[in-house]
């Protein structure tokens, strides 16, 4: 069994506050850098970098590519990462079936 801190340090990542949108976005096809930073909207160039590099670093992403070439970089989806996304589509369904008693304190 994992110790605790061990778990937390392999969940921090996907708590991450951009990770879940991150996995979401790429649940269809892989994405070029650019691509992501529009789907998510107001996130920084850093963080966004940040979140995918922690994403995989746990093999829930991977990255095809290397910008420094003046080539799109791309990343997609693990199969690990693709066994998250039913896991994160339920909890994304869960929040819209209870939204109005999680925003009562808002």
């Amino acid at each position: 069994m994992l110790d605790e801190s061990r778990l937390r340090q392999l969940a921090l990542p996907l708590l991450g506050k951009w990770s879940v949108f991150i996995i979401l976005s790429l649940d269809q096809k892989e994405m070029y850098f650019a691509e992501i930073e529009r789907q998510l909207g107001k996130v920084s160039r850093k963080v966004l970098t940040q979140n995918l590099n922690d994403l995989i670093q746990i093999n829930i992403l991977y990255k095809k590519g290397k910008s420094s070439t003046g080539f799109k970089t791309y990343y997609g989806l693990t199969d690990l990462g693709k066994s998250l996304v039913p896991l994160v589509y339920q909890i994304k369904n869960w929040i819209k079936e209870n939204e109005a008693l999680l925003n009562t304190k808002m």
